[in-house]
C-alpha cells in the first residue's frame, strides 16, 4: 500500500532524525541501553558493543553459561546446563503477525493456547515453537500486545517449548510500505531493543531478526546502507548489536533471504564468504519448500562455509501440497503424490545427519494437523493436487512418527529444557 506524500515525508524526516542519533552514538563512542518499558520505543540509541565471549573449551566439557542461557559452540547448540540441544518444532501464525486478524478482534488464543502447546510436546514430541510477530501491530497497542505475548510465551515455555520470536515486516503484518521494503529498517531495530530488553532473562526465548529479507548483496545485508523505496536499510550486524546492547544473551537467528543471489530462487549462504555476523551466539537460517527435493550434496552447497562451523536452522520447510496462490504451487512444484512420503523422510534424515534445527510448516489445519480439537495428524497418502489449497493433505503423520523416534523423551518422560531460578 502507498502512503500519501505528506505522511511519507514526515516518516522520512523522522527516520533521518533517528539515523542521525544512531550515527552520533556510534561515532562518538557513546553507549546507552534502552529502558525495558514499551513506552520507550522512540529511543534509537544503540550500543554497538563487542560480542560476548563464552567460557568454553574445544577439548573439555561444555560449561554452563553463567546466565543459564542456551549458547552456540561450533555447529552445535547447547542448553543453559551445557547439554546438546537440537530444536525441532513448528510455526504457528496468528493475529500477532496478521494485522487483519488483530484489527478484526480474532483472539490470539484461537491459535495459541495451552492445549495446542501440550499437543505439540506430548503428541508430536516437539520442543520448539516459531512464533511470528509484527512491530507494526505491536505499535497499535504496545501494552495489550506485550501482555498477550507474555501470556503466550509463558504457556509455551511451561509446556516445554522454546519460543523463537520471528519478526515479520510485510504487507500482511501491517507495514505502511506494503511489500516494497521487506528488509531490516530503523523501526525494526527499535522494536528489537524493546523485545530483547523485555525478554532478556528468559532462557527459553530466541530471536529470529527478520523473516525472508529482500536485501541484495552481502555487504548491504551485513552492514546496511542504501535504501529500498526510500527507506534506509539497516544491516544485520547493527540489529545484532542492538539486541546485545540491552544485555540479552539469547541465541539470535539470521536469514539470508535474497542476499546471496537477488533472484527469486536465492542461493542461501553459498557465497557469504567473510560476511558473517560478529557474535558467538548466532544461528544461520534457510527456508526450504520446493528445494527439499535436492540431493544432500546440493543441500550442503546452499549452506556454503556456514555448514559444520555454525548452528544451522531450517526456520520453515515442508512438502506442502496445499499452499495458497502462485507461491503455494511453487512450494510443491515437481513433487508428485507418489514421491511425497519418500521426499519428506529423505529431507528429515538429511537434516538429522547435519544436526540441523528446524520448524515444519505449520501446526494448524490442514498442514500438520486435521483439527484444533483432537490434533490428529494429516497425511500425504490421500488424493491431492499440487497448489489446491482446499485439500487436506499434509506431512503431520510423518513428522509425528519421525519425532517419536528422535525425541527428547526417556522412559516416557519429557526431558525439559534448563530453566533458571525464578522461571
Amino acid at each position: 500500500m502507498k502512503r500519501n506524500t505528506f505522511t511519507r515525508l514526515a516518516s522520512l524526516f523522522g527516520l533521518i532524525a533517528i539515523l542521525a542519533l544512531l550515527i552520533t552514538t556510534v561515532l562518538g563512542g557513546q553507549a546507552q541501553a534502552l529502558a525495558s518499558s514499551p513506552a520507550t520505543t522512540g529511543n534509537a540509541a544503540v550500543l554497538l558493543s563487542s560480542p560476548m565471549h563464552l567460557l568454553s573449551s574445544a577439548n573439555g566439557p561444555h560449561p554452563q553459561q553463567p546466565s543459564g542461557m542456551p549458547f552456540a559452540q561450533g555447529a552445535q547448540l547447547f542448553d543453559g546446563s551445557g547439554h546438546p540441544l537440537t530444536l525441532r518444532g513448528a510455526q504457528i501464525e496468528s493475529p500477532f503477525n496478521y494485522i487483519q486478524g488483530w484489527q478484526s478482534g480474532t483472539p490470539v488464543t484461537r491459535y495459541l493456547n495451552p492445549a495446542v502447546f501440550q499437543a505439540m510436546v506430548q503428541q508430536y514430541h516437539m520442543n520448539e515453537l516459531r512464533l511470528p510477530i509484527s512491530n507494526w501491530i505491536y505499535n497499535l497497542n504496545p501494552t495489550r500486545y506485550l501482555s498477550l505475548l507474555d501470556q503466550t510465551i509463558q504457556q509455551a515455555n511451561s509446556a516445554g517449548l522454546y519460543v523463537v520470536l520471528d519478526l515479520h515486516d510485510d504487507a500482511k503484518s501491517g507495514s505502511p510500505y506494503g511489500g516494497n521494503a521487506q528488509m531490516p529498517k530503523l523501526q525494526d531495530l527499535v522494536f528489537w531493543q524493546t523485545i530483547a530488553a523485555h525478554y532478556k532473562t528468559n532462557a527459553m526465548v530466541m530471536f529470529d531478526l527478520f523473516n525472508e529479507p529482500q536485501v541484495k548483496g552481502w555487504s548491504t545485508w551485513l552492514n546496511g546502507g542504501g535504501s529500498i523505496d526510500g527507506v534506509p536499510i539497516v544491516g544485520f550486524q547493527t540489529m545484532v548489536n542492538a539486541v546485545r546492547a540491552t544485555g540479552a544473551q539469547q541465541i539470535i537467528i539470521v536469514e539470508a533471504g535474497q542476499a546471496g543471489d537477488g533472484g527469486p530462487q536465492d542461493k542461501g549462504w553459498m557465497t557469504v564468504g567473510s560476511n558473517t555476523i560478529n557474535d558467538p551466539n548466532i544461528m544461520y537460517s534457510l527456508h526450504e519448500y520446493q528445494d527439499v527435493t535436492l540431493s544432500a550434496q546440493q543441500q550442503d552447497a546452499k549452506w556454503g562455509l556456514i555448514l559444520n562451523h555454525y548452528p544451522i536452522y531450517y526456520g520453515e520447510w515442508a512438502v506442502l501440497p496445499n499452499g495458497a496462490g502462485k507461491s503455494g504451487s511453487n512450494h510443491c512444484k515437481g513433487i508428485s503424490h507418489a514421491q511425497a512420503d519418500a521426499i519428506t523422510n529423505t529431507f528429515l534424515n538429511y537434516m538429522t545427519s547435519r544436526n540441523a534445527n528446524w520448524d515444519a510448516w505449520q501446526f494448524e489445519p490442514y498442514f500438520l494437523i486435521q483439527s484444533e480439537k483432537t490434533f490428529a495428524p494429516t497425511t500425504l497418502n490421500i488424493p491431492w493436487t499440487c497448489g489446491d489449497s482446499s485439500n487436506h493433505a499434509g506431512m503431520g503423520t510423518l513428522i509425528q512418527q519421525f519425532l517419536a523416534s528422535h525425541s527428547n523423551f526417556r522412559n516416557g518422560a519429557l526431558i525439559r529444557p534448563f530453566l533458571p531460578r525464578g522461571k
